[in-house]
């Protein structure tokens, strides 16, 4: 009796673990309906493919759901998903494989028949080339998408907005040149949670603001490079939610505006590339949930000091601004700090002393650091070999003097070093390069000839 019960809970454990697996599976076990494999195959006959990105998708292949880039739902077999991205750029990538993902871009046109698809709930069209297409009005008729990415695809003329009929869009992504007058549209969308609008020119859009403060749910915003130039002068409401945003590239001129500090939830801040030309306000340094900030390219001046009081910041990059009074000994409070980036901001100090500020907790987390002309001086000490984790170092164009410390074999972790035109001198010898096993790339030109790498 009691082998049987086993047998028989054995059975059940293996049904249910066969029905757990076929869930997590992106086809559909029933296979996909044929009135749906039939709008993709008119979505595809407008596409052009140069590299046969779908070649999956053919009569010969009747289940759908096992066609490039289509998720299916296991028990109904329509279409959920449909993902035609293309694959994102490597960073290693050689000058012929760049060529290749450039190449296979779809483009051509954008067939109504999509709007079949009537359970889709993600679609992502994004990074193709799809120049002189406008945007379909149809796809505002799909009303189960939740996500929705047509980003960097060159379409011409204004966004659709039919957009926002789509009322459980949780996801939009319109990353591109684009003309719009209104963004009323886009308060139907309450649900939305990441906004993407990016490049998309808002200079002639006054509502900007005035719709973005009906989205209370949103938690990323990206309004980069979008020629706002001017912010309009009503307060911004407290966005509770708010964790990630982007207004860099938009040539803001004077202060930086009071009313950000309402964003008390931020994490992510990108305010670059504007024209502030004033000094840091002091709400800024009572973000403390602020993990990342970008302030480069934005005429910043005063002190950098308030910034120490930043306890959960992990990436600062504040290079190409007019800061007084060099790196401030605060800085050494900033134990979470990850990657800092001072680039072309005149420090005049010492590099010892700046290997000083960054105290025992920071020197253990740091793993990128570019100091990159900012007139530092004298020798370089053996503190460097404090930074253990440092992957990442760019000292170039300073005046950095005397011979390469010992402790640069120290850092196993290294993998990028910049040292050109400095004043260093003496030999690179093996004690340098024995543990630098992950070393990628390293720059030592422009030195004093007696500089010099150790023979083969």
């Amino acid at each position: 009796m009691k082998q049987t019960m086993r047998i028989a809970v054995a059975f059940v454990f293996i049904a249910v673990a066969t029905i757990n697996i076929s869930f997590c599976k992106g086809s559909s076990s029933v296979g996909c309906l044929q009135s749906e494999r039939l709008a993709l195959l008119r979505f595809k006959k407008d596409l052009t493919d140069p590299m046969n990105r779908l070649v999956s998708w053919t009569s010969d292949h009747e289940d759908c759901c096992t066609w490039s880039g289509i998720v299916c739902d296991n028990l109904t077999g329509h279409v959920l998903e449909l993902n035609l991205r293309t694959p994102p750029e490597k960073l290693d990538a050689s000058p012929a494989e760049d060529e290749a993902r450039k190449r296979s871009k779809l483009s051509g046109k954008i067939n109504p028949s999509l709007a079949n698809l009537k359970h889709l709930s993600s679609l992502d069209l994004s990074d193709n080339n799809f120049e002189g297409v406008e945007i379909p009005r149809f796809l505002g008729s799909i009303q189960n998408l939740r996500y929705l990415n047509l980003s960097l695809n060159s379409f011409q003329g204004m966004i659709p907005p039919q957009i926002g009929n789509l009322s459980n869009l949780q996801y939009l992504g319109l990353d591109g040149i684009l003309d719009v007058n209104s963004l009323r549209w886009l308060s139907r969308l309450s649900l939305l949670k990441h906004l993407d609008l990016d490049g998309v020119d808002l200079s002639n859009c006054s509502d900007w603001l005035q719709v973005i403060h009906t989205l209370s749910s949103l938690v990323v915003l990206k309004l980069s490079n979008c020629m706002l130039h001017h912010f309009p002068p009503q307060p911004v409401r407290n966005f509770s939610s708010l964790a990630s945003l982007d207004l860099s590239g938009n040539n803001f001129e004077g202060p930086i505006l009071d009313a950000l500090q309402n964003f008390t939830s931020i994490r992510h801040l990108d305010l670059s590339e504007n024209d502030f030309n004033s000094s840091m306000p002091s709400w800024l340094y009572r973000l403390r949930n602020l993990e990342e900030l970008f302030l480069s390219y934005s005429s910043l001046q005063g002190s950098m000091d308030g910034l120490g009081n930043l306890s959960s910041i992990k990436v600062l990059d504040l290079s190409e601004n007019h800061f007084e009074g060099g790196m401030p000994v605060s800085f050494g409070r900033l134990c979470n700090l990850r990657s800092m980036s001072l680039e072309v901001v005149i420090l005049r100090q010492e590099i010892s002393q700046i290997l000083n500020i960054f105290s025992e907790c920071v020197a253990k987390v740091l793993e990128h650091l570019s100091l990159w002309y900012t007139q530092l001086l004298d020798p370089l000490t053996n503190q460097l070999g404090h930074f253990k984790n440092l992957k990442f170092l760019n000292l170039r164009d300073n005046s950095i003097s005397g011979p390469i410390p010992r402790s640069l074999g120290e850092l196993s972790s290294l993998e990028v070093l910049y040292l050109s035109y400095n004043q260093f001198n003496g030999t690179l010898s093996e004690i340098h390069f024995n543990n630098l096993t992950r070393l990628m790339a390293l720059d030592v030109s422009g030195n004093s000839q007696m500089f010099k790498l150790p023979p083969q």
